[in-house]
């Protein structure tokens, strides 16, 4: 409709071309406000229909919108969970960012170790209420198409972790470290889907050990960073990082 009305004003009255650009901007806002608010209401339907398109053919119906606008959605149903990563994330990052002007009032440091395991500690918590059928959610993130997108968002927490941490190395330790913390988080994630325990107790075990070992490997670092060298990306690095925890010692 504003795109209707732009074309019927540049054609009647000459629209200049400052005010065309802002009303292209405003039916872009809306348009993302439109989109963000369905998939807010997909969330809710994924517990009964899972992570599919019949939660978002559900969620345009609750905003009285046809199956046409499905069309908004590059990728499908997987843009449920790309959007509930995002504001998850986004979450997170304003609760570190709390922690940090707190800390700028206090003299009491967190060790660096403790903070991370607070951090990925929320994170995880925060995908509790779709525990169920998370392994799903997983199985579309590695859809050759949405795989960038999510390696990016991934990439910006693991980031996010560590800045907020008050890492601001420069050298190889800044590739290494988020390599690490990146393989730490996904095998915690992975641990977690397992665990049959109430409070995800033997979760937060496995995460301490693993932020432990971590530790200890750095008696290793040189070995491990000339690995990491001939990785390519941080995916291969957490791997490889994975696989050096978990060896035999």
């Amino acid at each position: 409709m504003i795109r209707s009305l732009c074309r019927k004003f540049r054609v009647q009255l000459g629209v200049p071309s400052q005010l065309r650009t802002k009303v292209q901007a405003f039916a872009s806002d809306h348009a993302e406000d439109v989109k963000f608010d369905v998939l807010e209401s997909a969330l809710s339907h994924v517990e009964n229909h899972g992570w599919t398109e019949k939660s978002l053919q559900l969620a345009l119906k609750e905003h009285q919108l046809s199956e046409a606008s499905l069309s908004m959605f590059t990728y499908g149903a997987a843009d449920i969970v790309l959007h509930l990563n995002l504001t998850l994330n986004d979450d997170l990052e304003d609760m570190m960012a709390q922690q940090m002007e707190a800390r700028q009032f206090s003299e009491k440091t967190i060790p660096i170790k403790d903070f991370l395991e607070d951090a990925i500690k929320t994170r995880l918590k925060m995908i509790i209420p779709y525990i169920d059928t998370w392994p799903d959610a997983l199985a579309l993130q590695v859809d050759p198409k949405v795989a960038p997108v999510v390696l990016q968002q991934f990439t910006d927490l693991i980031d996010d972790l560590w800045w907020y941490a008050g890492d601001e190395s420069t050298d190889i330790n800044w590739y290494t470290r988020r390599a690490a913390i990146a393989a730490i988080y996904s095998m915690t994630e992975l641990y977690m889907l397992q665990d049959t325990c109430p409070d995800y107790s033997n979760t937060w075990n496995f995460l301490n050990r693993r932020l432990s070992d971590l530790e200890e490997l750095g008696n290793g670092r040189l070995a491990v960073e000339e690995q990491l060298g001939n990785a390519g990306d941080l995916a291969k690095a957490a791997f490889i990082i994975a696989r050096n925890m978990l060896s035999p010692r």
